[in-house]
């Protein structure tokens, strides 16, 4: 079995070595990429956005399928697991995926339903108490080209509690007839639900005609229970104090919950290298397809990191050498929609302004980052009004980074402030605090 995944990894990778992409057409197909696709994220109370580029998923899952080395354990787990063959650069790269697919958490589902020439079927399903992974294929008698997803959703008996979702909203450009995704659902606070029986709904639209499946299904198991390590101790890095509150354990993923000190000189936008290490210095680290944080209050967020739910360690550390942080003079950028003015900005210049109405706003700057962060949620404009930022397109090009952002309406008052909540700028430091 193991030497069977060996050989159809050994054919692909062949297979993707002899196609012929010069850099030119590559750098358009990114960029064009980049500015159709989209990754549709919804938060019941609060809206967050994030669009994902599929010419660059594409050579991501290349690059995972050319380097990866499967362990034995995890490919006779996988020979489970029919159709499930796409995931394996994703599944392999985390380590929380990994460990569930190799102790048996995944649970299959394989229900169907047919449409006309479309078939749609639900995987399988892995659930916690932070979220819920569903894995789905859909497949055509004719080419999926240029389709659409329009809706996704799950029902259950009992109310979902608070979350994000995200999943691919477009099928790639040189799609043929059959498309496999996830969809991902990530709870605000730790949920499990009562009953185990779901409808999946599922919209499409393929020439111009909307076409529905709505599919129940039920799970056999629930979930685990976290695992909660109660911490509450104050760190510093570069003088900025931030409280490591506590970390709760899952089996999709491992939620660190920081607060930092409002007295602090910086804005801290991000854990760069946020990690578990075991004894043996083996790393779980940030969570790379997913959400890397979440918002709680005003000075406290949840980062997700990898889990380690199956391990069982001797000793474990939390560990942090590298955040992103800005001066807070810094941390708010004022722009003039109707003008085209930049009114303030961070003092290093490095961020521009481009073309910009009522309705949108595009920003850019020269930078070596190849992460691609949302770099404002939100807007206030002159009287204090706040202006939610739908959408936004983002992406790379030669060197520079773009963001082009939609408001929800043209209803408001110039000039805007918008907060970072990204920006490359960082701080160093050395945090190591043990768990266990």
């Amino acid at each position: 079995m193991y030497e069977q995944e060996e050989q159809s990894l050994s054919k692909l990778k062949n297979d993707i070595e002899k196609i012929s992409l010069p850099i030119e057409k590559a750098d358009e197909a990114i960029l064009s990429g980049f500015m159709k696709a989209k990754r549709e994220k919804n938060l019941v109370k609060k809206k967050q956005k994030r669009l994902v580029g599929l010419a660059i998923a594409v050579i991501i899952i290349i690059s995972f399928v050319t380097s990866i080395r499967i362990s034995p354990t995890f490919a006779n787990a996988l020979t489970s697991i029919p159709g499930m063959e796409w995931m394996i650069g994703f599944i392999e790269q985390d380590k929380g995926f990994s460990a569930i697919i190799e102790n048996d958490y995944y649970q299959k589902v394989d229900v169907s339903e047919t449409k006309g020439d479309l078939t749609l079927t639900i995987d399988g399903v892995v659930m916690d108490e932070s979220g819920m992974n569903v894995f789905y294929t859909l497949k055509s008698t004719n080419p999926l080209t240029g389709g659409e997803i329009k809706y996704i959703n799950l029902l259950n008996k009992e109310e979902f509690p608070e979350h994000s979702r995200s999943y691919n909203v477009y099928f790639p450009d040189n799609i043929q007839n059959e498309f496999q995704d996830m969809v991902e659902y990530q709870f605000v606070d730790s949920f499990s639900f009562d009953e185990l029986k779901f409808n999946f709904e599922f919209v499409t639209v393929m020439d111009n005609k909307e076409i529905k499946f709505l599919i129940p299904f039920e799970l056999k198991e629930n979930v685990k229970k976290n695992i909660t390590y109660p911490i509450d101790q104050v760190v510093e890095v570069e003088n900025q104090k931030i409280t490591i509150e506590e970390i709760i354990v899952y089996p999709l993923r491992i939620g660190v919950k920081v607060a930092v000190d409002p007295t602090n000189t910086k804005e801290i936008l991000g854990f760069e290298d946020m990690r578990l290490e075991d004894e043996n210095g083996e790393v779980w680290t940030s969570i790379a397809n997913g959400t890397v944080n979440r918002t709680l209050s005003k000075h406290e967020k949840m980062y997700y990191l990898q889990s380690n739910y199956f391990e069982k360690p001797k000793e474990l550390y939390l560990r942090v050498n590298k955040l992103m942080a800005i001066d807070k003079e810094d941390a708010v950028v004022i722009v003039d929609t109707e003008a085209n003015m930049l009114v303030k900005s961070p003092k290093d210049g490095k961020l521009k302004l481009g073309e910009t109405s009522k309705a949108q706003a595009e920003f850019f700057m020269v930078s070596d980052s190849e992460d691609m962060y949302t770099i404002f949620d939100e807007a206030i404009d002159a009287t204090g009004k706040e202006l939610s930022i739908p959408s936004t397109e983002f992406y790379n090009h030669e060197n520079k980074k773009y963001w082009n952002m939609f408001f929800e309406n043209s209803e408001y008052e110039n000039p805007l402030q918008m907060k970072l909540t990204f920006y490359p700028n960082y701080i160093e430091g050395d945090v190591k605090l043990k768990l266990k």
